[in-house]
């Protein structure tokens, strides 16, 4: 069994355990719009109705942290958190964001989406899933997630849209103070990476069969 264990230990040191996030760096922003990049990919934040209520693109609070590099827990779900403090804050209206090239299964990383005394509702054109949420630097208060739409009243955590888009639509209900978003997208296996998983798989195979034919004539 020993050049099978080996093989498989190979193949589980090829394979990372989770996949980094590549998260939005929001370059520009203002009441019309915003823009930015996802490794080598454009976001761009198209105003349909309403306006970017607020905004952050370079340096000011870090809002994912809650000290260092140590997440709130709203966040620690997922292998990193955002590496920058930028966030965009749609108001009440309607937003379409478009990526210059396809992301697959991305991420939406919230901070405090409505307050206490004010809910506020995000209406995708995407069904997606939870992914966390809890402690963040306003509060924790939970999500109420019906169908493509996510309800909180100051709500922190991390969703995710299951499939491949070049553009995501969203709808949000009630203007308070600001509720912050941002895009991220998991690193997609680099070819190098599966030749190593497929050849691991194939030792497994080969080991498995020549092993057979000593096990049969053990038992004779």
């Amino acid at each position: 069994m020993k050049p099978i264990i080996i093989a498989a230990l190979a193949i589980a040191a090829a394979a990372p355990a989770s996949a980094a996030i590549t998260w939005t760096d929001w370059t520009s922003a203002s009441a019309a719009g915003a823009s930015g990049t996802i490794g080598s990919k454009t976001v761009t934040a198209v105003v349909n109705a309403g306006s970017i209520h607020n905004w952050q693109v370079s340096g000011g609070t870090d809002y994912w942290h809650s000290s260092g590099t140590t997440p709130w827990a709203a966040y620690d779900g997922v292998s990193n958190t955002p590496t920058n403090n930028d966030f965009i804050a749609p108001d009440t209206g309607s937003y379409t964001f478009n990526f210059s090239s396809a992301v697959t299964d991305p991420y939406l990383a919230i901070i405090s989406l409505g307050q206490t005394s004010v809910p506020t509702q995000w209406t995708f054109d995407q069904p997606f899933s939870l992914v966390d949420v809890g402690q963040g630097f306003w509060g924790s208060g939970g999500f109420t997630i019906a169908g493509s739409s996510i309800t909180a009243g100051e709500g922190h955590g991390i969703i995710r849209f299951s499939g491949t888009f070049t553009s995501l639509t969203l709808r949000s209900s009630t203007g308070e103070f600001w509720s912050g978003m941002t895009f991220g997208e998991s690193a997609v296996p680099e070819p190098a990476t599966w030749a190593m998983l497929i050849a691991g798989f194939g030792m497994v195979g080969a080991a498995a069969r020549r092993r057979r034919p000593v096990l049969a004539r053990a038992s004779a």
